[in-house]
């Protein structure tokens, strides 16, 4: 077993694609029947609803794609993963908390799209992409942001890194916010809600009452949350449910994540999801190993 410390990260909403999982689908029947069975629990066809770009991008939709796309990568390295190194740590971009807690087996897969449907539908409340945005900044080199330049609308909600954050709220708020604030590369996200902002206190009410009778395993595997850098590992599963409700509406501090992650001195960092995105915010100086499991090939070649 590697001594080497192993960092997995799970990507969030926004990496969704019409053919993914698809490689799988055609190798596994084990995958084809997770489709079945996800659809069954889903009241939709999730392969057509991933294919169907009107449904795509839609929160109640994208989550649940993402999750089970994900959650077959993990069925397919987790014993092996666990095998190879003693010491894991886990972290999920926003939606991929959940997957996070799946690979940490804190529920069974059915159980967790239950979870995840939830969730999606709850967000979905304020869902409506003629409504609200969400940016991806790329800030200019060594900018530091005045925090008082926000509100009246517009929400710090992401710090993926040094370089880049994310900003949500009303339309022409945020519209406005762009053109009085040209502090880097304004890039618009693939979403259609204000995630991670007080915009979303009444979906995490709604979900925490849809869930508040689910019971997760407490997990003995480290898990920084989003939230406060919250460590799953440390508190009480009867607690777990809490601080999802937490994270729905609070900034994803991923920068610090990270931070927290690498003062273990972390030799490899591997991110699982539909595409490549979190490998992007690990810090320029990091000398470490680092993959992505995006499909077959990445396993394979992993």
């Amino acid at each position: 077993m590697s001594n080497k410390n192993l960092s997995l990260l799970f990507t969030g909403q926004g990496s969704q694609f019409s053919e993914m999982g698809i490689d799988f689908i055609n190798k596994y029947d084990w995958v084809k029947e997770r489709y079945s069975i996800s659809s069954k629990i889903l009241g939709y066809d999730l392969i057509q609803a991933q294919r169907d770009p009107k449904l795509l991008n839609l929160t109640q939709y994208s989550q649940p794609m993402i999750f089970v796309f994900s959650s077959i990568v993990i069925d397919l390295c987790r014993d092996l993963l666990h095998k190879n190194y003693s010491n894991i740590t886990l972290a999920g971009h926003s939606l991929g908390e959940y997957c996070a807690l799946y690979f940490a087996e804190s529920l069974k897969f059915e159980e967790m799209l239950e979870v995840v449907k939830c969730r999606g539908d709850s967000m979905s409340i304020v869902s409506d992409p003629s409504k609200y945005l969400m940016y991806a900044i790329l800030k200019k080199e060594d900018l530091k942001i005045d925090a008082n330049i926000f509100g009246n609308g517009v929400y710090l909600a992401n710090f993926n890194s040094d370089r880049q954050v994310v900003i949500c709220g009303f339309k022409d708020k945020v519209e406005e916010f762009k053109e009085q604030n040209p502090i880097g590369k304004f890039i618009p996200l693939n979403v259609s809600a204000p995630f991670h902002s007080d915009l979303m206190k009444d979906s995490s009410d709604i979900f925490i009452q849809k869930i508040n009778n689910q019971l997760f395993k407490k997990i003995n595997i480290d898990l920084i949350s989003n939230h406060q850098l919250v460590n799953y590992k440390n508190i009480s599963e009867n607690d777990y449910s809490k601080q999802l409700k937490l994270q729905i509406h609070s900034p994803v501090m991923w920068s610090d994540t990270i931070k927290t992650i690498m003062k273990k001195e972390t030799h490899i960092f591997i991110e699982i999801g539909p595409k490549k995105t979190l490998l992007n915010f690990l810090p320029r100086d990091y000398q470490g190993e680092k993959y992505s499991l995006c499909n077959l090939e990445d396993i394979n070649n992993v």
